[in-house]
C-alpha cells in the first residue's frame, strides 16, 4: 500500500463515531487544519471504508453499537499488512475499556468532550511518529534489498553475538539456509583459520570478549569452513557497532577470493614457466640457482649444472617451419623430464637452450651419466606430425665448488663447456676446465 504521507499528499483521516454531530464538528475542525476527512457511522461502515482506500489515521469511538472501537481496531491490526495508527475517543472513565483499546493496538486515546487544541497536537504527534516509522521501515527495506543484492557475504549480529541478518551471498558461500543460521551464535557458523594454520578457531567477533578491540578486525587470505566441512579462501572484516560506549552488535563482511588467488597463481606460474614446454623458464632459473648453491654450500654437497644446446635444430625450423620446430621442442622437454629424478630440475632458457640442475648427485660421475643419458635420449628420432626429425645435443657441465663459487660464474662455465663440446664435433658432453 502506498502511504500518502510518504508521497507528500494531504493526510487522510477516517472518523468513526455513531454521533453525527460530533462527526460533523470533527470534520470541520480537521478540514480546517488541512486534513482530508472520511466519515463512518459505525464499525461495519468503518471496515468497508478501510477496504476501499488507504488512511493515514483512524479516529475511533470506543463505545459504538455493533462492532465497537476495540473490535474495529483488532480487525485493522489483524487484517492489514501496513495498518494506519488508531486514536481512540471515549466518554467513559473506564480503565478496562482503555486497556482493551491499547491491547487491540490503539496508539493513544482522548476523552470527550473533545478539547480541540489537545486533539490537534495529538493528531500531529501520531501522524509524525507514524510517518517516521514508515520512512524508517522503507529505508530499512531498501537497505536490506541492497544488502541482499550484494556479491559479498554480509551478516549482522546482535549484542549477544547471535545472527540477526544474513544475505543470500553469505548463505550461498557457506552452504546454509537462512533458517539454519538466524538466531545462532556467529562463532558456530563463521569458523576461520589464518594463513598457515589448519585450526579453524579464530574468533570472528573478538570485540565481544575483548573490550580493547574497538575497531574493525581484518583477516586477509584466511580460510573459512562451509557447512559441509570444506573450506574456501576469504578476506574477512568484522566491525563492532556501538551506541555511545555500549556494544550493541556487529557487522561481518567477507569475500570469496578463490578466483583472485587462482588468477594470482596463474600469473606467478606464467611468469616462471615457458608457455610452449611448461618447463620452468630463465626467470625461475636465475632465482633457483643461487638458492641451490647456498644449500650445497651449507650441507657440503656438490652441485652440477648441465647446459644443453640442441644440435641440428635450426635446419628443422628453416626447412619445415616453426610449427614443426615447436613440436620438436615439446618432445625434447618431455624426454629431459623423463631422464631426471624428482630431486633434479630442468629449465628452458630460451630458443633451443636448456639447463639441468642436479642437486642430489654425490659424485661427478653422476653428472656425466645424466649427460650421456640425455644425449642418447635426444638421438632417438622425433615424430613431429608429417615429419621425422633427427637432432642431438651438445652439453657443457659446471660443478660447484670445483670450478665456480657463484651462480653467474657457474652458468658462464657451463656455457663455455657447451661450446667446447660443439668444437669437439657436437652430440657429446664436456666438463669445464681452466
Amino acid at each position: 500500500m502506498t502511504v500518502s504521507l510518504l508521497a507528500g499528499s494531504t493526510p487522510v483521516i477516517l472518523i468513526v463515531d455513531d454521533d453525527e454531530v460530533l462527526r460533523m464538528l470533527m470534520r470541520q475542525f480537521l478540514e480546517g487544519e488541512g486534513y482530508a476527512v472520511v466519515e463512518a457511522e459505525d464499525g461495519h461502515a468503518a471496515l468497508e471504508k478501510l477496504a476501499e482506500q488507504s488512511f493515514d489515521l483512524v479516529i475511533l469511538d470506543i463505545a459504538m453499537p455493533g462492532i465497537d472501537g476495540p473490535g474495529v481496531c483488532e480487525h485493522i491490526r489483524s487484517s492489514m499488512t501496513d495498518p494506519p495508527p488508531v486514536l481512540m475517543v471515549t466518554a467513559l472513565d473506564d480503565e478496562k475499556s482503555i486497556e482493551r483499546s491499547y491491547g487491540a493496538g490503539a496508539v493513544d486515546y482522548i476523552r470527550k468532550p473533545l478539547r480541540w487544541p489537545v486533539l490537534k497536537n495529538r493528531i500531529r504527534y501520531i501522524l509524525g511518529s507514524h510517518r517516521a516509522k514508515q520512512e524508517l521501515e522503507l529505508l530499512s527495506r531498501n537497505y536490506e534489498m541492497i544488502l541482499d543484492a550484494a556479491a559479498n557475504g554480509i551478516c549482522g549480529v546482535d549484542d549477544q553475538g547471535l545472527i540477526s541478518y544474513i544475505n543470500p551471498a553469505a548463505l550461498k558461500m557457506l552452504g546454509y539456509t537462512s533458517e539454519e543460521v538466524r538466531g545462532r551464535d556467529c562463532r558456530a557458523v563463521f569458523r576461520i583459520s589464518l594463513p598457515g594454520s589448519e585450526e579453524f578457531s579464530e574468533d570472528c567477533c573478538p570485540y565481544f570478549t575483548r573490550p580493547d578491540v574497538r575497531t574493525t578486525t581484518c583477516f586477509d587470505e584466511a580460510r573459512m569452513l562451509r557447512k559441509d566441512g570444506t573450506s574456501f579462501p576469504v578476506d574477512f572484516r568484522s566491525t563492532p557497532i556501538r551506541q555511545g560506549q555500549r556494544l550493541i552488535g556487529g557487522v561481518l563482511v567477507f569475500q570469496d577470493v578463490t578466483e583472485r588467488q587462482e588468477a594470482a597463481e596463474l600469473i606467478r606460474y606464467m611468469a616462471n614457466h615457458d608457455p610452449l614446454t611448461n618447463l620452468p623458464n630463465r626467470n625461475y632459473f636465475r632465482r633457483r640457482l643461487p638458492q641451490a648453491i647456498s644449500l650445497a654450500r651449507r650441507y657440503g654437497r656438490i652441485l652440477c649444472l648441465l647446459f644443453i644446446d640442441l644440435d641440428r635444430f635450426k635446419p628443422i625450423n628453416d626447412q619445415f617451419g616453426h610449427g614443426v620446430g615447436d613440436i620438436v621442442l615439446m618432445q625434447v622437454a618431455e624426454r629431459l623430464r623423463k631422464a631426471l629424478r624428482t630431486s633434479d630440475s630442468v629449465c628452458r632458457l630460451g630458443g633451443d637452450e636448456f639447463v639441468i640442475l642436479l642437486e642430489s648427485t654425490e659424485a661427478l660421475e653422476g653428472a656425466t651419466l645424466v649427460a650421456q643419458k640425455v644425449i642418447e635420449s635426444l638421438n632417438e628420432p622425433i615424430d613431429a606430425g608429417d615429419h621425422v626429425c633427427f637432432i642431438g645435443a651438445s652439453i657443457g657441465i659446471s660443478v660447484f665448488p670445483l670450478d665456480c663459487q657463484d651462480a653467474e660464474t657457474m652458468l658462464r662455465h657451463a656455457d663455455i663447456a657447451m661450446y667446447e663440446a660443439k668444437k669437439k664435433g657436437r652430440n657429446c658432453w664436456q666438463l669445464y676446465t681452466e
